[in-house]
C-alpha cells in the first residue's frame, strides 16, 4: 500500500491514455497532466455555464464518450460526479473513476448514497 502514495494524477492519465490507445483503434482523446493532448472541453450544468468540471480524461469513438477522473483522495465533489455522470449517459457512456483500491468501499458508499449510476470504478 505504502507505493500508492507516490503515484500522481500525471502518471494516471498517462496509463489512461495508453490503455485506450491500445484497445481502441484512432480513438479521439483529450486529457489534463499529459503534453500533446488537447484539454477536455468544461462540463457544465444547463442554464449556468459559471459551473462546471474539467474531467481529467474524455475518450470519444463511434458516437460513444467515456469520461475519466483520477481520484487519488477519499475527498471528493458529489456535483461533479453527479453532472459527469448524467452527460456520459447522454453520450452513450460512462463515467471512470479511477482510484487506488483502498478507496473502494468508501467510493461504493458514496456513489450509492447520492444515487449515481452510470459509474465504473477502476482501481490499482
Amino acid at each position: 500500500m505504502g507505493t500508492t502514495q507516490n503515484i500522481s494524477k500525471e502518471l494516471v492519465v498517462q496509463a489512461i491514455i495508453e490503455t485506450i490507445e491500445k484497445n481502441h483503434e484512432d480513438p479521439e482523446i483529450k486529457a489534463l497532466y499529459v503534453k500533446g493532448y488537447e484539454s477536455p472541453s468544461k462540463i457544465i450544468t444547463k442554464g449556468n455555464e459559471d459551473r462546471g468540471y474539467v474531467p481529467d480524461v474524455m475518450y470519444s469513438d463511434d458516437g460513444i464518450t467515456e469520461l475519466y477522473e483520477v481520484e487519488l483522495d477519499k475527498k471528493v465533489e458529489m456535483r461533479k460526479w453527479k453532472l459527469f455522470s448524467l452527460f456520459t449517459k447522454k453520450q452513450k457512456g460512462h463515467l471512470n473513476i479511477v482510484t487506488h483500491q483502498g478507496n473502494l468501499p468508501h467510493f461504493r458508499q458514496l456513489l450509492k448514497t447520492n444515487n449515481i449510476k452510470n459509474v465504473k470504478l477502476i482501481y490499482f
